[in-house]
């Protein structure tokens, strides 16, 4: 018998099971609903939880064999997932009729995320997603953001050829470690779809990505990319194909147009919003497409803010009151990711402990013993960061001559969106008021829609169409927007009252 610590928000328990189940079986035995649409057969992916030490897993494939920790999302989270499924489309899965090039072929969809990169592993013969997994991009240690990355390569004569190791040698050893558990070799991985923002994709294909930070800052490729395996560092098949997708333009990557691509066409006139170190926002209006980037900073990456971290085990992910408040995993707190400083900052707002301007009377103290604690600048990090996204969204609805009345819906993509309170974020003037009723979280939907790609060839001619639909607006050329800019740095205290 092997033990099961279950962390939920408020419960800790210890269950024991034998060996011959899998997780999703024995979490529903002892009562935890897990969302699992596809009635457990592996197809949709949607019934991930945590797992301590092993990040996230799908619960169905997994079978345990030694003691474990498992992290279920909170019901917010969970309904994300819901979310998907309601409005992420579900491309049926296609065999490949002209054959494999081994007898137990795969596919992994990659999506490099600034901070966070995630891979799901997809059996080409059965349409199962057999796995899949996340880790903290390695980049980070050498920037926040895309530009201190640039930067870096700029600097160092070697400075490509490491950041492009770093991120290869993560990939490889989640690659190695799903072969090995699941008896493979490395010739079964056979096709690789990648997306990720514009310089994430130059960097891991080993392409100086200077042209991106210089005016008119165009990048040194925005088309599909197509490698073979042996040219790519990566542990597969010598002869498998490394796609990575499509970007609109140096600032709007393949990311944002896989999340495009995936979502149901549902709503005529919406907002996609994906908020990272960038923000890139999309407005659709009807056919037509309009998207800018932002550069909102790394606050809400947890970056820049005196006590934060990632969204990762230990950190503050929601905040009610200095008494209540929510951690990763249910543990001490080691400090306060992005999604975890915009509830504080909301509450700060709220209760009157900063004005409209962002002035902090007194530091604010969340936990003496871990010296967890808000200070002046991290509010003004968030100012910004608030006033960068909100001020591109404006931009975009005014060249488009609409008002939020006309909008009706907002899709909040990206592993902030997993997290994040949407009142706290209406609150502190990042998302508008006046759609407090039409947003909808989607989760990794740049994942899905690499997922997507695997799966069906249909889902490349829609890239297709949302490609020829679209225009990119550089905001730096947008005389508006230093104004838009500076009016949207101050707290809104009307929106209290939500």
């Amino acid at each position: 018998m092997i033990k099961i610590k279950i962390i939920t928000t408020d419960n800790i328990r210890i269950i024991e099971s034998d060996t011959s189940h899998s997780l999703i079986d024995i979490l529903k035995e002892n009562g935890y609903l897990i969302y699992a649409p596809c009635g457990g057969k592996g197809t949709c992916g949607k019934c991930r939880v945590k797992i301590k030490g092993e990040g996230e897993i799908i619960s169905c494939k997994y079978y345990p064999d030694k003691n474990i920790e498992v992290i279920l999302p909170r019901e917010d989270e969970a309904n994300i997932l819901v979310h998907q499924t309601k409005y992420l489309d579900d491309f049926p899965f296609a065999i490949n009729k002209s054959g494999y090039l081994s007898s137990g072929p795969f596919g992994i969809a990659i999506d490099i995320g600034t901070t966070t990169v995630v891979l799901y592993f997809l059996n080409l013969l059965t349409g199962q997603i057999e796995a899949i997994s996340s880790l903290l991009n390695p980049q980070k240690t050498f920037g926040a953001d895309v530009i201190t990355r640039i930067s870096y390569c700029q600097e160092h004569d070697n400075g490509l050829s490491e950041l492009q190791k770093s991120i290869v040698d993560a990939i490889n050893d989640e690659l190695d470690t799903f072969r090995i558990k699941s008896k493979l070799i490395s010739e079964n991985y056979e096709k690789i779809i990648v997306v990720g923002n514009t310089t994430m994709l130059h960097i891991i294909l080993g392409v100086d990505p200077l042209s991106i930070a210089l005016a008119p800052f165009k990048p040194v490729f925005t088309e599909k990319q197509i490698k073979k395996g042996h040219l790519t560092g990566l542990n597969i098949n010598a002869n498998a194909e490394v796609i990575t997708l499509p970007c609109i333009s140096a600032f709007v990557g393949a990311d944002i147009l896989a999340g495009l691509a995936v979502l149901k066409g549902i709503h005529k006139n919406y907002l996609f919003l994906d908020i990272g170190t960038n923000g890139e926002i999309a407005l659709i209006n009807g056919r037509r497409i309009l998207t800018c980037s932002t550069a909102a900073g790394p606050a809400f990456e947890g970056s820049n803010i005196s006590c934060g971290m990632g969204a990762v085990f230990g950190a503050i992910s929601g905040f009610s009151t200095p008494q209540q408040y929510y951690v990763i995993g249910n543990s001490t707190p080691l400090g306060i990711c992005g999604s975890g400083i915009v509830d504080i900052v909301a509450y700060l707002l709220e209760y009157d402990k900063i004005d409209e301007t962002g002035f902090l009377k007194e530091t604010f103290v969340i936990n003496s013993e871990k010296k967890i604690q808000i200070i002046q600048q991290d509010i003004r990090e968030i100012q910004l960061a608030k006033s960068a996204i909100y001020s591109g969204i404006k931009i975009l609805m005014n060249m488009a001559e609409m008002s939020f009345h006309d909008i009706d819906g907002l899709y909040l993509a990206g592993g902030f969106g997993n997290y994040i309170n949407i009142k706290s974020a209406i609150q502190i003037g990042l998302l508008p008021y006046e759609l407090r009723d039409k947003i909808y979280p989607v989760g990794n939907s740049a994942g899905i829609g690499a997922l997507q790609y695997l799966n069906s060839d249909n889902f490349e001619k829609k890239i297709d169409i949302i490609l020829k639909n679209t225009q990119y607006i550089e905001l730096s050329n947008v005389d508006e927007f230093t104004l838009e800019f500076a009016l949207n740095m101050n707290f809104n205290k009307c929106t209290n009252q939500l």
